[in-house]
């Protein structure tokens, strides 16, 4: 198996950086040199990741340091160069490039990019360079989230690709998924395009409760962590826009308009109302005078901010108690029969997230890829339990097909039943949630 025992961490200071740099020096014993731009901003990243794994063991392996006084020298000694810096060409190719001139052969160096061009980032190396260069993008927060998108392009060896994932997988404790370089990958490709659709329903709906009866609808007890808009929140508006622009410029899919951001967000995102890290987003987040939480729901035809509506989804409940009962058949029954405005959009939505996840086999991954993405990196139920939820291959063609989208080629010659491969991996029912 491969070994890293000294890594160069780019980015200690962000969330990402310094919580990858925690899982490095946990499970894998590396030494890791946390560079930020200060030496003030580095310290306050290896605090993160000690606070990341609640244990002060792996602080004497996290060395601080600085791009301008150590970063030369930290490449040179390092067996891993590992990139987390800001989601942009502009300053990840400038750090590139004094990587390459330094870096020892045979050394790994990857990027924590969720969607740029693996291969662009790779083209400042020379072969033996270009060789070891990947995305290994780990999910947000990676103690946590245990998905690892490692993303090839042309010129990595495949022997050496095969080593990292068993690396990543035994001795990091990451499920592993490899991609192909595509923009945005496997994850965010799915997830994104999820969120911006219903995003774009929410403005069409807004008149029946717009963002308030999306998250409503599609909350947990559809099979998700979080209500999609309310994940928006979380990541960002802006890192949302970002992943859906890049989807939108260079892609052509099935799916390619729904990728189109709707004006409100950008709306917001120009008023800088970014989401959680700044107070408001698609919801806003304050405290009353007397301490309690309040939070109030952006208004896409209004733009104001107004008290969350109450929301009536009359199958609703009983979709819940069947769940809390753990009879999930009872569960799809409701879904697949219910009948309402509501009711069809749920029923569009589950036949959107299956057809176009299993669209992307095998463009971008395998069948064991777009459910790992979607089980390990967003707590979603995977696209192939759907799959044999909906009462096997022949019946999800079918309940495709009823809502107007093409069946994916992958599915239309799928024959084995169950289709979901992944059981003893992740046992999907855990994630519909009695709420």
């Amino acid at each position: 198996m491969l070994e890293f025992k000294t890594v160069t961490l780019l980015g200690a200071n962000g969330t990402m950086g310094a919580n990858s740099a925690a899982i490095v020096a946990a499970f894998g014993g590396a030494k890791v040199h946390m560079l930020a731009r200060t030496l003030d901003k580095a310290k306050e990243g290896v605090k993160t990741a000690v606070g990341s794994v609640r244990s002060g063991v792996i602080e004497k392996l996290l060395v601080p340091g600085t791009y301008d006084a150590d970063l030369e020298k930290a490449v040179a000694e390092s067996d891993w160069v590992f990139e987390c810096v800001a989601e942009s060409y502009e300053v990840k190719e400038p750090l590139n490039k004094r990587i390459a001139a330094c870096r020892k052969p045979g050394s790994l160096i990857s990027t924590v990019s969720s969607g740029l061009s693996i291969a662009r980032l790779a083209s400042h190396f020379d072969a033996d360079g270009q060789k070891h260069y990947y995305g290994t993008h780990f999910f947000n927060p990676p103690y946590k989230l245990v998905l690892c998108e490692l993303v090839t392009h042309a010129g990595n060896d495949p022997a050496y690709t095969k080593q990292l994932s068993e690396y990543l997988d035994q001795k990091l404790l990451r499920y592993v998924v490899v991609t192909n370089d595509t923009p945005a990958f496997a994850g965010n490709r799915i997830g994104f395009q999820f969120m911006n659709e219903v995003a774009q329903l929410a403005e069409k709906y807004q008149d029946r409760g717009g963002i308030h009866l999306i998250d409503s609808l599609f909350g947990a007890y559809t099979g998700r962590a979080m209500p999609p808009l309310a994940t928006v929140d979380l990541v960002g508006l802006d890192v949302h826009k970002a992943i859906v622009d890049n989807i939108y410029e260079n892609t052509k899919d099935v799916a390619h308009e729904t990728f189109k951001m709707p004006a409100f967000m950008q709306k917001l995102i120009e008023n800088g109302a970014m989401g959680n890290k700044a107070g408001k987003g698609l919801y806003q987040r304050s405290r009353t005078a007397d301490g309690k939480r309040d939070i109030k729901v952006y208004n896409t035809k209004s733009g104001n901010y107004e008290p969350l509506p109450k929301i009536e989804i009359p199958f609703k409940a009983d979709a819940v108690a069947a769940i809390r009962d753990s009879n999930y058949a009872r569960a799809l029954e409701i879904f697949k029969t219910a009948k309402g405005d509501e009711a069809d959009l749920l029923r569009y939505m589950i036949a959107r997230y299956v057809s176009y996840s299993l669209e992307l086999i095998p463009e971008v991954t395998d069948q064991n890829g777009v459910d790992g993405a979607m089980g390990f990196g967003f707590n979603w139920v995977p696209p192939s339990a759907w799959v044999d939820l909906l009462g096997g291959v022949d019946e999800t063609k079918r309940f495709i097909e009823a809502q107007k989208l093409a069946v994916p080629a992958y599915l239309a010659s799928a024959k084995k039943s169950p289709l979901y491969d992944l059981r003893s991996r992740l046992d999907y029912r855990q994630l519909f949630r009695a709420s």
